[in-house]
């Protein structure tokens, strides 16, 4: 169940799911797409994915090479279990908390009804980042 919980509680796998759900991405597109997220932010979580069998890396013998990320059936049902959570939240937590009570992860309600409603920003994904290395130091 705990690593579940990480695994939802992070921005950054969570956005990488969210826009693999529409299809393969190649690196550079989910670059792009995620926003001010670091490379190696993104390498790091593509690679935990491809570990735990949710993302599957597709290398093409081309010139210039070329490579691209899918989910695998795991992955696409990690990402029915995120259109469960927007759910709940859009029947459920339809008024935003104030700011002071709820950190940098709320915003102001959105008529867009897309699982990723606001720009991706990379203090997210460095906030989930110091998040999990200090549930991981609190384990060891």
């Amino acid at each position: 169940m705990g690593r579940a919980i990480r695994l939802v509680g992070d921005v950054c796998i969570l956005l990488i799911v969210i826009n693999l759900l529409s299809g393969p991405r190649r690196f550079s597109e989910l670059l792009e797409q995620l926003g001010h997220i670091s490379s190696r932010t993104l390498t790091q979580r593509l690679r935990l994915l491809e570990e735990l069998g949710f993302v599957e890396r597709r290398a093409f013998l081309e010139i210039p090479p070329r490579v691209e990320y899918h989910l695998t059936p795991t992955g696409q049902e990690f990402g029915q279990v995120i259109a469960a959570i927007e759910e709940f939240a859009r029947k459920n937590l339809a008024d935003p908390l104030p700011p002071a009570s709820c950190g940098t992860l709320c915003s102001a309600p959105s008529s867009d009804h897309s699982p990723v409603s606001r720009p991706v920003t990379a203090s997210l994904c460095d906030e989930s980042d110091a998040l999990t290395e200090a549930g991981e130091e609190a384990e060891n």
